[in-house]
């Protein structure tokens, strides 16, 4: 009987560091990069920037791309966007008058939650590039 006791014992042990460390596996990201982290319209064909986002995660890997959610104003603020700016990073001035106008990419801390179920309470990093526009 006592063989039964600690055979269980150690069954729920197992059992229960497996459950810890795999509730603990999920990647946080750490910092988001944008490329280029400022550009000048006149510098590109069409006046058109590709800004592509790369991540930095927790323990150190890297993903490039990082899937954003891309704007050209502050995430989640309803506000008429001056520059263009589609949902791959493609930007462009557009009607915008000369300045320098920033770009936001934004992605959710945890790796595994999906860039198109984000809302504006989704724990989040947000990282910011220039577009310089004539």
């Amino acid at each position: 009987m006592r063989k039964l006791y600690v055979s269980l014992a150690t069954f729920l042990l197992v059992v229960t560091a497996t459950s810890v460390v795999a509730c603990g596996n999920t990647r946080k990201l750490k910092s988001i990069t944008i490329d280029p982290a400022s550009a000048d319209a006149r510098d590109f064909p069409n006046g058109q920037i590709q800004f592509t986002a790369s991540g930095t995660y927790t323990d150190g890997s890297k993903i490039n791309p990082l899937s954003v959610v891309w704007s050209g104003g502050q995430p989640w603020t309803q506000m008429p966007w001056i520059i263009q700016l589609d949902s791959n990073g493609l930007a462009s001035c557009g009607n915008a008058q000369p300045g320098t106008y920033s770009v936001f990419a934004t992605a959710p801390l945890d790796s595994s939650f999906p860039v198109s179920k984000m809302n504006m309470s989704t724990p989040q990093l947000t990282a910011t590039a220039q577009l310089t526009c004539p």
